[in-house]
């Protein structure tokens, strides 16, 4: 981070004097180490034969980008979980994406087991990832707990179970609050593209209040997941954007009983370790395939090892990127990076940025005139992801619901456990008394600011909030809700790990996808990228996940490998 910073104050422009150049020559250096970055090398070694050399730089003292992975012992219990990162789905074995190829190249399984619930726990439905209990969609298949308090209408605090089930009925809404809660969750909406390009001119907001009349109560309660996954309000998000990520009135009724999501126990951190597995077999012990893999441990000398034709190096913050003459005549692109506080600089033929937007357009030093306004509408909100071990999870079985949500802004909105895959050996049915981890996700929205102010203000709260007040944070909440059904903070909490996200999602107002009066987006005019780089991060493509970022990866990589010739 403080890299980075003296990035933002200049300290790097121009480059010190006491820069060292490390006399290497790669045909192509990456910058960022996640999983775009670590795509790109693939696409590299796929489409060449493993014959180009490559170089991935990444800030982090571990590769994966946001998709890294947080780890207890508790009780002798290794309990693992995302650190943001999360979700995937089983790619089809016809399909040509890059996902699936690596899927194939991986030797991934196209099933997968999970732990069962032991008999005790009276065939609680708990979900197989983070997310699915979050917009109540799921709640044929898990249970979801909403608790209601004095803020919401409700007489005195309660709980109450899968509010869809029976239409809110036990919910302490108004009638008219409920009917168009309803309506919103039952209309589906026009799927063709020029229905998508009529949603990215106006926000999800104004679509759900002007176009489909429905009443600020439903915004408000959309508000939380767009804000988490979508990075701002409804007032500022596009439309699309909320169609992107499945949100109700703006596409088609989702099932109820269609595949839970799921996820890698430590999220797509498992991702990030076959890619590297693939590109370097000696930096991760174990055999090939998911188990093996997942188990292994990282050989941290084995990535960056002269010699080798792709190296891993960790640690290293990219501070300047530039043409060696000009974009259009340079035979060579400088990259300077720092490491230790000390800065170095290597020599590419070809990048491809596949870091966050928001660190590549600082240190894009040549950047053209056209393509610099483009950059500078991007906006990076924050988000916050927090693991809670637990030593058991007595409270939530007795609440008959291993979901969370509720409707105060003091911390988060929503909390869960969930069932973990199995990977290798055979796993014990979960028991109540046994650890786990609750997880929360929290989005740093601002209702009724515009989308820069959102962002500032969400990244200013989520920085100067110090551990032990979030710890406050999480044990008040935790008490308030759970304290009736048994919690108690100081026995049943082992460890509790904040991983703060300053610059976590692209924030897609109105025009971000389509573009403007006829102009193209600002984000196909970043992706063309310009002489020998090529930009291929998540956000090009809107809504961040995996599969996006292995697909932007694939287009930046061949297009660096068409600039070397």
């Amino acid at each position: 981070m403080n890299a980075a910073h003296r990035v933002r104050d200049g300290v790097y422009t121009p480059l010190p004097t006491h820069t060292i150049d490390t006399g290497e020559l790669y045909d192509v250096v990456i910058v960022g180490g996640g999983i775009a970055g670590l795509a790109a090398a693939y696409t590299v070694a796929k489409d060449t034969g493993r014959s180009k050399t490559r170089l991935v730089l990444e800030n982090h003292p571990i590769f994966g980008g946001g998709a890294k992975q947080n780890e207890f012992m508790v009780n002798g219990v290794r309990l693992v979980r995302p650190q943001a990162s999360n979700q995937f789905g089983v790619p089809r074995e016809s399909s040509t994406s890059i996902s699936n190829e690596a899927w194939t190249d991986f030797g991934l399984p196209r099933s997968f087991d999970y732990q069962d619930v032991d008999a005790s726990a009276d065939g609680l439905r708990i979900p197989l990832d983070n997310y699915a209990h979050m917009d109540g969609v799921n709640e044929s298949q898990v249970n979801v707990g909403y608790y209601f308090d004095e803020s919401t209408g409700a007489t005195s605090p309660a709980w109450v179970r899968n509010i869809w089930k029976n239409d809110l009925a036990d919910a302490p809404f108004s009638p008219a609050a409920k009917a168009d809660l309803l309506r919103w969750r039952r209309t589906s909406a026009d799927t063709s593209n020029e229905f998508r390009r009529h949603l990215d001119t106006m926000t999800y907001a104004e679509y759900l209040e002007g176009v489909l009349k429905l009443s600020p109560e439903v915004t408000k309660f959309a508000a939380p997941i767009v804000g988490l996954i979508n990075g701002a309000g409804p007032d500022a998000v596009s439309a699309f954007a909320a169609a992107q990520i499945g949100m109700p009135g703006v596409g088609r009724v989702r099932s109820q009983t269609g595949p839970l999501p799921k996820s890698f126990p430590g999220g797509n951190s498992t991702y990030a370790r076959h890619f590297v597995k693939y590109l370097i077999p000696a930096a991760i012990s174990g055999a090939p395939g998911l188990a093996g893999v997942f188990n292994g441990r990282v050989t941290f000398p084995a990535l960056d090892r002269a010699g080798e034709a792709v190296r891993i190096r960790l640690g290293a913050t990219v501070v300047r990127v530039e043409h060696a003459q000009s974009a259009t005549e340079g035979e060579h692109v400088m990259v300077a990076y720092e490491k230790d506080g000390q800065p170095y600089r290597v020599k590419a033929r070809a990048v491809v940025m596949a870091s966050g937007g928001g660190m590549s357009r600082a240190i894009l030093a040549d950047m053209p005139e056209d393509l610099k306004p483009a950059y500078a509408t991007f906006q990076h909100a924050p988000a916050l992801v927090v693991n809670v071990a637990l030593t058991n999870w007595h409270f939530l079985h007795q609440l008959g619901a291993p979901c969370a949500r509720w409707f105060d802004d003091e911390f988060g909105f929503s909390c869960n456990i969930r069932r973990p895959m199995t990977m290798g050996a055979v796993m014990a049915p979960m028991r109540p008394d046994d650890p786990t981890v609750l997880t929360f996700y929290m989005g740093l929205y601002a209702p009724g600011k515009t989308m820069a102010e959102q962002v500032a203000a969400g990244r200013k709260r989520l920085m100067e909030t110090t551990y032990e007040d979030y710890e406050r944070l999480i044990r008040r909440r935790m008490t308030t809700m759970f304290g009736s059904a048994g919690f108690d903070a100081r026995r049943d909490i082992a460890g509790i790990i904040l991983n703060r996200w300053g610059h976590a999602r692209i924030v897609q107002p109105p025009g971000f996808y389509y573009g403007t009066n006829g102009r193209p987006s600002a984000r196909e005019t970043v992706a063309s990228g310009y002489g020998r780089i090529a930009i291929g991060h998540s956000e090009l493509g809107g809504h961040q996940s995996a599969t996006g970022a292995m697909a932007q990866a694939q287009r930046a990589a061949r297009q660096a490998l068409t600039a070397i010739g």
